[in-house]
């Protein structure tokens, strides 16, 4: 590993655990503008900047790109305190309305981190289910500002200035088979929201998904997005964090989970990055790796190293063409490539993603075209 590799995992250590980083990396030059730059687009720059504040004084950044960082952790948490201040907002409406969403990754998962705003933060997630999905679309859309591209899934909008997604689906598995254990895992917390965590965002006691479900659905995401486009190291040190807070129990009932659904070689080789470079002690891993995911882990890791947070940052990707079919066909090449490329991590997974993904493509056009 080269050496701005070994600098931005030292830091990355240092500020997911409030710990020293290795100070002897730091005896080498240092391209600090580089780091800043792939900490901006890992979407981990507020936690790099904590594990800063752990190297002495003549180690840190050159003064100038040192306020820009502060500068720019100033903004975080001012946007995560926005967005928790509009979920208590949005739970405010919708609970005066008979609805009781389920906030799903982001700001939840955020709570895991020693300083939950130093997690950059990006939309809201509410999930209300298929009967409750117009009704609140409804009661969003009399104060939004903008309405977003509707999914299968999910509707988006602006709201207040923040990105809104209301799911009637949470998500999905391309397997078949999987799904269905997927979706009555759902449906068992869904019907009965007693089994579901309460967390307090902004004064608002809020649900949130039971953990051990919580575990597998942030693998699921980020495997789903590894598929599709790429992931960013704020996916891997959200389940990272999250796994660091389970207990016994939890652990057991979400490597089962894991396991129902397909994923246990994607959980054991993103474990190989867990604690080489984020510094997770193993006992904490829902699976031990094997000696064959070590090798996969590196080209794991390199892959979301170069390609940043959704593979944004990864240079061989192409322009995106203008024209919405255009725009459908050109994802779906990258999808079926990456599954073929990929698909390792998750083989079921990746047999079924492109059959998935032209479902649902199929599908929004439909519901498009019935309400014309």
């Amino acid at each position: 590993m080269e050496l701005l590799q070994q600098q931005f995992f030292s830091l990355l250590q240092a500020g997911l655990w409030g710990k020293e980083p290795n100070i002897f990396l730091f005896n080498y030059p240092t391209d600090w503008k580089q780091l800043y730059v792939k900490s901006k687009e890992q979407c981990v720059a507020g936690i790099m900047l904590d594990g800063i504040q752990h190297l002495p004084t003549d180690k840190r950044p050159p003064r100038a790109l040192y306020l820009e960082w502060c500068n720019l952790l100033m903004q975080m948490e001012e946007n995560n305190q926005k967005l928790n201040r509009e979920i208590a907002a949005l739970y405010d409406l919708f609970r005066k309305n008979g609805i009781e969403p389920v906030l799903v990754k982001g700001q939840g998962i955020a709570q895991n981190y020693r300083n939950p705003l130093h997690r950059q933060c990006g939309d809201i997630d509410l999930y209300v289910g298929e009967t409750h999905f117009e009704t609140a679309n409804e009661l969003l859309m009399q104060e939004a500002t903008a309405k977003l591209e509707e999914t299968y899934k999910h509707a988006g909008m602006m709201w207040h200035g923040v990105e809104v997604e209301n799911h009637r689906i949470l998500i999905n598995l391309s397997a078949p088979m999987a799904d269905k254990k997927l979706q009555r895992e759902i449906a068992r917390w869904r019907n009965d929201l007693s089994l579901c965590p309460k967390l307090n965002i902004d004064g608002t006691m809020v649900n949130i998904p039971p953990t051990a479900f919580n575990v597998a659905y942030i693998l699921l995401h980020a495997v789903s997005h590894f598929l599709n486009e790429g992931i960013g190291m704020r996916h891997v040190c959200d389940w990272c964090c999250l796994l660091q807070k389970l207990n016994n129990e939890e652990r057991n009932a979400s490597a089962q989970l894991i396991k129902d659904f397909g994923l246990e070689r994607a959980a054991r080789v993103l474990g190989v990055i867990l604690t080489e470079q984020l510094g997770l002690p193993p006992k904490y891993l829902v699976f031990p790796p094997q000696e064959a995911d070590r090798k996969k882990a590196v080209w794991l890791l390199n892959d979301i190293w170069i390609g940043g947070n959704f593979g944004k940052y990864n240079p061989q990707g192409k322009k995106r063409p203008k024209g919405y079919w255009s725009k459908k066909w050109q994802t779906f090449k990258q999808i079926v490539k990456r599954c073929i490329q990929m698909g390792s991590l998750a083989p079921s997974e990746a047999r079924w993603q492109p059959i998935r993904v032209t479902q649902n493509m199929l599908q929004v056009q439909w519901k498009k075209l019935s309400k014309q």
